[in-house]
């Protein structure tokens, strides 16, 4: 399979493009001595989720995420527990401190899900980057959410940057929180209660961007300055292939992206944050002779848009019979196409020639990516 083969490939250089500037992402920039935001959320009872994507700048000893006040059995959620231990955590004030055994990287974005459990009784599940933390612990009573400010705790405000706020009154399934974490939200999905996309780019109000939009935020101590251009990795990718998003960003280091359903990325040195790439596809399965360029006997149905920020060198994988579902005769590399267009119609071009394989895995490499729609493409001599 696709992720037994990644360890095993060298990786030539590949360049990509800058994505066009018609998608602007901002974020908030938190400086740690004084900033925060008021958004006077009403208190959440179970179930509920807050996720957010979140950059933390250095060590602290404490950096609240949602807090409403100490007053005793109020809930608050920490990107940083108290008394340095730097890990995520949840407080019930006058109760006690819990805390994940996951500590955010510094100067990488994160994103993270707090959701109330609802397979373990009275606790709160911590999902980071789509993957399960587990719980910290469990409290006397269901773990409520607080949110009247945003990164304010007492004196303590928050240094690192934020994008991508939501708030909803249902506990989110791990599935819709991958299936949203890289995109933007249209705002009027069920059940979400505030919505922050951070996309105002100055003044110092906060935007709620949900359907209602009852909670919009004052700042305190921020202006226009605090608007920063956001590396989040958060794509504009086609409504029709929306189907198992992943992404590669400088989170994943030197490891391969997760595979969308047979297609994967692996870089060779780690990403600076102002590269990265998502993509998802349009969850086809099988193959068609449709829209093939001269040469190419047959392509994969499944196609996936890739939407690229910046430059990325890295490899291209194929899973084939995660792709087509076949379990094909697979031939040499040179069989084997990448196919790309730029639309979503017409016909496809070769964009590179396979240059190993390996079981079912086909492995491209020194290909120049562009933003736009790939599938993987056979010869006569290829099976896929």
């Amino acid at each position: 399979m696709l992720t037994d083969l990644i360890a095993q490939i060298s990786l030539p250089t590949f360049h990509g493009i800058q994505k066009s500037t018609l998608f602007l992402n901002y974020a908030l920039d938190f400086d740690g001595d004084g900033d925060y935001i008021t958004i006077n959320g009403s208190v959440l009872s179970y179930p509920w989720t807050a996720e957010v994507w979140y950059k933390r700048k250095a060590n602290r000893n404490h950096q609240y995420f949602l807090w409403q006040g100490s007053s005793s059995n109020y809930f608050t959620l920490r990107f940083e527990q108290w008394s340095n231990t730097h890990k995520v955590g949840i407080t019930k004030h006058g109760a006690s401190d819990k805390k994940w055994n996951h500590t955010t990287t510094i100067d990488s974005w994160e994103h993270l899900a707090f959701v109330v459990s609802s397979s373990n009784t009275k606790t709160v599940e911590l999902f980071v980057n789509g993957e399960s933390q587990g719980f910290p612990g469990t409290f006397t009573s269901w773990p409520k959410l607080y949110w009247k400010y945003i990164g304010r705790g007492n004196s303590n405000t928050i240094y690192g940057e934020i994008d991508e706020l939501r708030i909803w009154d249902d506990n989110r399934t791990q599935a819709e929180i991958k299936a949203n974490m890289f995109i933007e939200l249209e705002g009027n999905e069920a059940n979400l209660i505030a919505y922050y996309k951070m996309s105002d780019g100055s003044g110092t109000t906060l935007t709620d961007n949900a359907s209602a939009g009852n909670y919009d935020g004052t700042f305190t101590n921020m202006n226009d300055d605090d608007w920063v251009t956001s590396y989040a990795p958060i794509a504009n990718l086609n409504s029709s292939y929306i189907t198992d998003i992943e992404g590669l960003w400088s989170e994943i280091g030197t490891n391969a992206s997760q595979p969308s359903n047979g297609f994967a990325m692996q870089v060779a040195s780690s990403l600076s944050e102002e590269n990265f790439v998502v993509f998802g596809n349009n969850n086809s399965s099988s193959t068609s002779t449709s829209n093939l360029p001269v040469g190419v006997a047959v392509r994969s149905e499944r196609i996936w848009h890739i939407d690229e920020t910046g430059t990325v060198d890295t490899n291209v994988i194929f899973d084939i019979s995660d792709v087509t579902g076949n379990n094909a005769t697979i031939g040499v590399a040179s069989n084997y196409k990448l196919l790309y267009r730029s639309g979503t119609s017409g016909d496809f071009s070769i964009a590179a020639t396979a240059n190993s394989v390996s079981g079912d895995n086909i492995t491209f490499s020194t290909v120049n990516l562009n933003d736009g729609y790939y599938c993987l493409g056979a010869t006569s001599n290829g099976n896929i």
